[in-house]
């Protein structure tokens, strides 16, 4: 099960870095700032749950606390681009994303701020890091999750909109609540939760190659 663990992360954080490239080539101006800081939260996250399974030394391991859980962040930040993008709405304007972007993280940040953490060591995974304010930090995920899934499920009533896109929001959200709802339950596949991250890549990979495919037209 390590192996698939730390094939997960691999997968994550080249997956990342090809859409990074993507975005920054075929991304429209007024979201490929915002994509860019995002899609940097994943990478940023993957690597340092990548750098947990191999480091040997524990000094500079608390120093990734407020890393490790940045899926909490990044997740919900992304679903708002996406399903921006799939609202093909011009009269829409994007920069709201950007407060409301800006707020999460302050609430986030002051979260892992008042955080005290622990660290494990596993024989399969290596460093594990767990903070005392975790299911303060799930609780605000689900509610995040929570209000962006029922924002979505409006949206298909919606004229004009991408049907098939905003249905792959909605099971992509279910799936990724339900994921944290097992961890909260003391359920865990493996020792962080990466099956999130991996939809939500993978969708948006197909948003942009999409955005190249109009870009050659």
């Amino acid at each position: 099960m390590n192996f698939a663990y730390y094939l997960f992360l691999l997968l994550i954080i080249f997956l990342s870095i090809s859409i990074m490239k993507k975005n920054l080539e075929v991304s429209p101006k007024k979201i490929k700032i915002y994509l860019t800081l995002v899609i940097t939260l994943f990478l940023l996250r993957n690597i340092a749950l990548f750098l947990l399974c191999i480091l040997k030394n524990s000094t500079i391991i608390y120093y990734l606390k407020s890393i490790i859980f940045l899926n909490h962040l990044s997740i919900p930040l992304m679903v708002l681009a996406i399903t921006y993008i799939y609202v093909r709405s011009e009269k829409l304007n994007f920069g709201g994303s950007y407060i409301i972007a800006i707020i999460i993280c302050v609430i986030y940040m002051g979260i892992i701020h008042i955080s005290k953490v622990t660290v494990q060591v596993s024989y399969l995974y290596g460093f594990i890091l767990e903070i005392d304010k975790e299911t303060i930090l799930f609780l605000f995920s689900l509610i995040l999750l929570g209000v962006l899934f029922v924002l979505n499920v409006i949206l298909l009533d919606k004229p004009f909109v991408n049907k098939m896109g905003i249905w792959s929001i909605i099971i992509a959200i279910s799936i990724t609540m339900i994921e944290n709802i097992i961890i909260l339950g003391g359920i865990k596949i493996f020792p962080y939760s990466v099956i999130g991250d991996m939809i939500f890549l993978i969708i948006m990979n197909s948003v942009l190659k999409k955005f190249k495919v109009y870009s050659k037209k």
